[in-house]
């Protein structure tokens, strides 16, 4: 598998469980598409996601025809429930219907990643289920050693764009922009969150 980003606006996102993990994974899409979530049992949380459509009922009730033309609405089935025969079968209908599937107990056609994040950027991070715990930490180191990356990213475009004026050389504009990017001062600067353009003034 390969990471990818997608612009999900106009997908809808089909998820069958509402606790914990069926929440974590639907906390994934919330901001991104139109979800529809199917449960028993639905956690409260659920209730303060945008953009969802809630149906309260025991999937393992549900006729598969049913379950065929509930699915074939959606572009993105995600089988979160804690019963590995019922994720099976739902992913299944999901692979037969041609549907991207993730499956929480067992494989799928894709993965859903931990996700780092800041204003400026998103890093998505998987060790494809044999070490769960570390993408976990990946952010934690993440986030405590770059906390000047977002400002960062604002002042390399803003740098990036004036040097487009001033240095013809397309190589030497990368070589000043790498040199801005590992100069500590800066960084430092970026940190306690001195605007791009004073950064410019100050250090350029």
């Amino acid at each position: 598998m390969i990471p990818l980003f997608l612009d999900l606006s106009e997908s809808r996102v089909l998820v069958f469980g509402a606790g914990e993990v069926g929440v974590r994974k639907a906390r994934h899409f919330t901001s991104a598409a139109r979800m529809t979530i199917v449960a028993e049992d639905i956690s409260p949380e659920i209730f303060s996601f945008s953009n969802v459509s809630i149906k309260q009922m025991a999937i393992s009730d549900m006729e598969t025809e049913d379950l065929e033309k509930l699915i074939d609405r959606h572009d993105i089935v995600i089988a979160a429930l804690s019963d590995e025969k019922e994720n099976e079968r739902l992913c299944r209908l999901a692979k037969s219907a041609g549907k991207l599937y993730n499956n929480a107990t067992g494989d799928g056609n894709i993965r859903i990643p931990s996700v780092v994040s800041g204003a400026e950027y998103q890093i998505a991070v998987t060790t494809e289920k044999s070490a769960p715990v570390v993408p976990a930490f990946i952010r934690s180191y993440l986030e405590k050693q770059l906390p000047w990356l977002d400002n960062m990213i604002l002042l390399q475009n803003t740098l990036r764009e004036e040097l487009k004026t001033i240095v013809p050389d397309q190589a030497r504009r990368a070589e000043i922009l790498r040199a801005v990017i590992n100069d500590a001062g800066i960084q430092n600067a970026c940190a306690s969150g001195v605007p791009p353009t004073e950064i410019c003034k100050k250090y350029l």
